[in-house]
């Protein structure tokens, strides 16, 4: 399996679906259904029946996983009334110590 380009705790510019425009953090990332889960996107509401456990039941709000194509790694956030910008990421093994680092392919930038 090819390694993830997109990691935990990167930020990220959400490019389609309802939250298209917005940008997050990653929460989790999940390789084998190729989804990520983003800090406050996509939330849901899950309810909570009573049980002998939880006598009260309760209602969550709670993030959920979307699909890895919906996302792009964040280049350069939009200033007010600005579109933030989103990249590729490529991967490059540096010439000095040999090994093999992360590149964001629209602004050439190792991160």
């Amino acid at each position: 399996m090819a390694q993830a380009k997109i990691r935990k705790n990167d930020m990220v510019l959400i490019i389609a679906g309802k939250d298209k425009g917005k940008f997050a953090a990653v929460l989790a990332t999940d390789a084998k259904n190729q989804t990520v889960t983003l800090k406050q996107v996509n939330m849901k509401t899950k309810h909570h029946k009573p049980s002998q456990e939880n006598t009260e039941g309760k209602i969550e709000k709670k993030e959920y996983p979307i699909h890895i194509s919906n996302v792009a790694y964040l280049a350069k956030k939009g200033a007010e009334g600005q579109h933030s910008v989103g990249t590729k990421i490529g991967w490059k093994i540096d010439s000095k110590t040999g090994k093999k680092q992360r590149v964001m392919k629209k602004v050439n930038k190792t991160i």
